[in-house]
């Protein structure tokens, strides 16, 4: 399923992004996106990919700026999602580490902004499984391919 963010969804993407952006220059929080991209576009992207995810499932993304919780959204069955965004049309669904399993799900979202394709998702204990442990280029990661993803 791919949804297109309306004009007023891409103004909130894009106050977020910038705030979130704006927050985590001010706390020193570093930086660990995996790519070349600018660190603005990750966030433009990452925050329009939960939005996008939201918006299918009919829940509200987590709009807040300055605290950072686990989960991007709660689901109505209480599941946590930590939304993850690729621009790849073949991308994976990627978590680092050090991430701890303080969600319950993780969510793949493909695309650029303004529009996103739902690819699906694992549990948390899927995906943070040491099967699923790759070096893509940088680093020991977990990573799964779209074809193990799951579409609840």
């Amino acid at each position: 399923m791919t949804i297109t963010l309306n004009e007023a969804e891409q103004r909130l993407a894009k106050f977020l992004a910038n705030g979130r952006s704006d927050a985590n220059r001010a706390s020193n929080t570093q930086d660990r996106k995996m790519g070349g991209q600018s660190g603005e576009l990750t966030d433009l992207n990452g925050i329009a990919a939960e939005i996008a995810f939201c918006k299918i499932h009919n829940v509200y993304p987590d709009l807040n700026i300055d605290a950072r919780p686990a989960a991007d959204c709660i689901l109505h069955n209480g599941v946590s999602v930590d939304v993850k965004s690729t621009r790849y049309a073949s991308g994976r669904l990627l978590a680092v580490r050090w991430k701890k399993p303080n969600v319950d799900m993780f969510a793949l979202m493909v695309g650029e902004f303004p529009s996103y394709r739902y690819a699906g998702s694992l549990s948390a204990v899927e995906l943070l499984s040491d099967t699923k442990l790759r070096d893509l280029g940088h680093g020991m990661t977990y990573a799964a391919d779209q074809s193990e993803l799951h579409y609840p």
